[in-house]
């Protein structure tokens, strides 16, 4: 096995927070790091950007909220537009990844474990952006 790290970043928007992961070394297993505030576009970029730099990450997944039916909404042309901004302020690759489905995973997954879910102050958001994450991970892992 190569000892070049693969190391990717899970990005959750959100139109109040956003939540950020990053996976190991390998580029197996994500894990959810944090969540910031989100402010306004160039600052969110600016504050992904160093997130990125800053993990020496290969590539930036953003969670792209499709409809249930997979079509796009309002808020995944949102999310698309925001992968084409962030795509042009940093040389790290952006890809977007359905994220149908992971607030809602994530909250059962802090349930289970009999964590109080979280408030506005708490990692809700990064543990959806690790999951987002996970599912881009499994995927490129298959092979």
């Amino acid at each position: 096995m190569s000892n070049v790290s693969r190391v990717f970043i899970g990005v959750d928007l959100g139109d109040k927070r956003i939540g950020l992961s990053k996976s190991d070394p390998l580029g197996l297993i994500a894990s959810p790091i944090k969540t910031i505030p989100s402010v306004n576009i160039d600052k969110d970029i600016q504050n992904i950007v160093e997130f990125a730099n800053e993990c020496e990450a290969q590539k930036i997944i953003i969670g792209l909220p499709l409809l249930m039916s997979g079509e796009k909404g309002f808020q995944a042309n949102k999310a698309s537009d925001f992968v084409k901004l962030l795509s042009d302020n940093t040389s790290i690759p952006v890809q977007a990844e359905d994220e149908r489905l992971s607030s809602k995973e994530a909250e059962n997954i802090l349930s289970f474990n009999r964590q109080k879910l979280p408030t506005k102050n708490k990692p809700l958001d990064s543990y959806a952006a690790a999951i987002i994450l996970q599912r881009y991970l499994d995927k490129i892992n298959r092979g």
